[in-house]
């Protein structure tokens, strides 16, 4: 299953290109790479996973601790542990749902 690609203008805000709010994905300006699709085809499984609303508490206090860590929003945007997987995993074709669902609780590596 993959998601429902949505352009709009004034959604996601400027700084992000897209953003999955299953089962869409919502972007502005240039069309999605296939990288991009597949980054955001992994924040749909894990937000599947968790049944929605326990991916945006564990993704909003992630973002919060980072940012107390970083004292700087995009750095806490960036070590969010569904972020960094989705980033080191977008170019990866041989992804399982399964991995795309629950591959983040591996081993954790800073983005900084």
């Amino acid at each position: 299953m993959l998601p429902i690609i949505i352009h709009t203008r004034r959604f996601p805000p400027k700084r992000f290109h897209a953003i999955t709010l299953f089962p869409f994905v919502f972007h502005n300006g240039e069309p999605l790479t296939e990288s991009e699709i597949r980054h955001e085809t992994i924040h749909m499984w894990q937000q599947l996973a968790f049944i929605f609303v326990g991916f945006y508490l564990i993704y909003l206090v992630a973002w919060l601790v980072n940012l107390i860590r970083y004292r700087d929003s995009f750095k806490a945007y960036l070590n969010i542990p569904f972020e960094r997987y989705a980033y080191a995993n977008e170019e990866n074709t041989a992804l399982t749902r399964s991995l795309m669902a629950f591959g983040w609780l591996g081993k954790p590596k800073n983005k900084q």
